[in-house]
């Protein structure tokens, strides 16, 4: 009798032992998420030698992803066969072939964070999500796209998608059924761009001839904050102002210092004339190199406000006496189409045009100054640019 209810005990035990087994461990297993990372903007040079054009797209060197739950960072995730992935598996210097995939993620992970383009020093001082918050940018660092930091973030979205394990050896149990987010991931330069690559100036026809020539010694950008966060582009520090309608100030922005300065550019362009002009006429030059200048874009800003960007052009001239004189204009409005911009945003590329009032409108990063604006000391260019999206290339290395 005694055996018979010691038998019964130990029966009853293990039943709840199973009973325990099967309902804990695929509830815990369960948990784990399955993730699946597409980088939206990110394109391949197709061959060695392919050129690709200035001020068109942004190169990716590296880039690592990092999951977390907006506090840590999480290094336990899996492959599909359900092996730990080792730290090479969150760093990337060439194009995924497919999207990128981690399995058995911490429950707690709620976003994926990429950086990329940092140096070996910045990305060892990344030990928590706060870390990445805390880098900060040089704007007089981020002006050579081939070493642009770029930033992409993005919250994990539920697919109503399920994964299966291959086998049943990559966690202790059967295989499971895993929770399946997805997250996409669009690289984003923290500066905005702008261009320039030539000039057309205008030439009055008749009794309102002022000048016979018309010489461009050297583009400064003006209007500018030193650093950003990576994190969320929000600028930094003082703001770097020279205060353009004052001639002193002006003056001394443009020749102080030793033209090696990212916000300023030497050129040499003379513009003479035309012989027996009978009409107003524009002389069209290009650089010999494309001037750009990467600012951090403020949320919102106008000509009349703080961090509005300006250029501002050093010019000498040889009137219709000629008399010689050296003199400045800037930039008053930057426009897309009739509006103002106000508001310039990062990862866009702003490519100066000619205005409506040029006959030649030939779509390119020209600057229009007519004859007229070079009395007018003070803001009295308005230049219309044409907008386009950064695109980010990975170039992989050939051998």
């Amino acid at each position: 009798m005694k055996l018979t209810k010691l038998m019964l005990s130990a029966c009853v035990a293990a039943l709840a032992l199973v009973s325990c087994q099967k309902e804990e461990g695929p509830s815990l297993k369960g948990e784990y998420k399955s993730v699946e990372i597409e980088i939206n903007n990110l394109f391949m040079t197709k061959s060695a030698g392919e050129t690709i054009a200035d001020g068109t797209t942004v190169t990716l060197k590296n880039f690592r992803i990092y999951l977390t739950d907006g506090t840590n960072f999480y290094w336990d995730a899996t492959n599909e066969k359900g092996e730990v992935l080792s730290e090479a598996a969150y760093q990337f210097t060439a194009k995924p072939s497919a999207a990128i995939e981690f399995h058995f993620v911490n429950p707690s992970v709620n976003k994926v964070v990429a950086v990329a383009n940092l140096t070996d020093e910045q990305y060892a001082g990344i030990k928590t999500y706060a870390d990445i918050k805390a880098l900060k940018l040089d704007i007089a660092a981020q002006q050579n796209p081939d070493a642009l930091a770029l930033f992409a973030e993005d919250a994990l979205e539920a697919t109503g998608g399920q994964h299966i394990p291959e086998g049943d050896s990559h966690k202790p149990g059967e295989a499971l059924i895993t929770n399946v987010y997805k997250a996409d991931l669009t690289f984003t330069p923290r500066v905005a761009r702008l261009e320039l690559d030539g000039f057309a100036v205008g030439f009055n026809a008749g009794e309102k001839a002022r000048y016979n020539k018309i010489s461009i010694h050297q583009v400064a950008f003006n209007n500018y904050y030193p650093a950003t966060s990576l994190s969320n582009g929000t600028e930094e520090g003082t703001l770097v102002d020279c205060k353009a309608e004052n001639p002193a100030s002006a003056v001394a922005y443009l020749t102080g210092n030793t033209g090696n300065e990212w916000y300023s550019d030497k050129t040499s362009l003379e513009f003479d004339r035309p012989a027996g002009m009978t009409a107003d006429t524009w002389v069209e030059q290009e650089l010999a190199n494309t001037f750009y200048y990467h600012f951090f874009p403020v949320a919102t800003a106008t000509p009349e406000a703080e961090g509005y960007p300006e250029l501002m052009f050093q010019l000498s001239t040889v009137d219709t006496d000629n008399a010689v004189s050296s003199t400045y204009i800037y930039t008053k409005n930057f426009k897309k189409g009739a509006e103002v911009i106000t508001a310039f945003e990062e990862g866009k590329i702003y490519r100066m045009n000619f205005t409506a009032s040029v006959e030649s409108d030939n779509g390119d990063g020209d600057v229009p100054v007519n004859e007229d604006d070079i009395d007018q000391l003070g803001r009295c260019l308005d230049i219309t640019v044409t907008v386009d999206d950064w695109n980010v290339i990975l170039v992989t290395p050939e051998f």
